[in-house]
């Protein structure tokens, strides 16, 4: 019945998009490209949830995240002595969201303003881009900017894009914009894998990345 339930939910919430969409005709032609997205989606949560390579590839994210977030708390125990909930303190307060989820993320943040710095992230996400465009039917610069704002998040993309946000339609912009809301950064990633099991927060980011493809394609 679940998947009975789950089908059902998808149809809907595609006959939504399309019924949003600018132009219903044009998105009927790109139901090539929704469902080649969609038959990614369902292989990739297969691979990543079902096979051994997949889980080694979620051991290893999670592994560095989890080394991120030791370094990341090890940190505002030094800023913040006991109020960051170190079990050495000697009033032992219980961590609270804003030091445990919150304050990692100023620590990740300026890891990828490293990374972006000296022109790793630029190289990274450029070829992402490139790779994902031949399979999603969009332009170059939606899918640089998809892949983007995955890697730096829905503020700074549109910094990176500054010089040809201007120059773009209200369509091109919708896709961008709707993208950028949607995508979940990695200076994030790792606040969520403090809450959540870390498999299931992989796993949902990148199946949520080819989801927005399909929903921009239609509307």
């Amino acid at each position: 019945m679940h998947y009975v339930i789950g089908i059902t939910g998808l149809v809907v919430f595609l006959a939504l998009a399309w019924a949003a969409s600018y132009d219903r005709r044009l998105a009927l032609t790109r139901l090539k490209y929704v469902g080649i997205m969609l038959a990614i989606q369902v292989l990739l949560g297969l691979f990543l949830i079902r096979t051994n390579v997949g889980q080694t590839i979620i051991d290893g994210i999670t592994t560095a995240f989890s080394a991120l977030l030791d370094y990341a708390f090890e940190g505002t125990s030094f800023v913040f002595g006991g109020l960051a909930g170190d079990p050495d303190a000697t009033n032992g307060l219980t961590p609270s969201f804003f030091m445990v989820v919150l304050m990692p993320i100023v620590f990740i943040s300026a890891i990828i303003g490293i990374l972006e710095w000296s022109r790793i992230l630029p190289v990274l996400i450029r070829y992402l881009g490139l790779a994902v465009g031949k399979v999603n039917g969009l332009g170059k610069l939606e899918s640089y900017g998809t892949s983007a704002s995955v890697v730096l998040g829905q503020s700074e993309v549109f910094l990176s894009l500054k010089h040809q946000i201007t120059h773009l339609d209200e369509r091109r912009l919708y896709t961008l914009a709707a993208a950028a809301m949607s995508t979940v950064s990695a200076s994030i990633m790792g606040s969520y894998m403090v809450l959540l099991d870390p498999q299931y927060v992989v796993t949902a980011i990148a199946l949520n990345f080819f989801g927005i493809f399909i929903v921009v394609s239609l509307i």
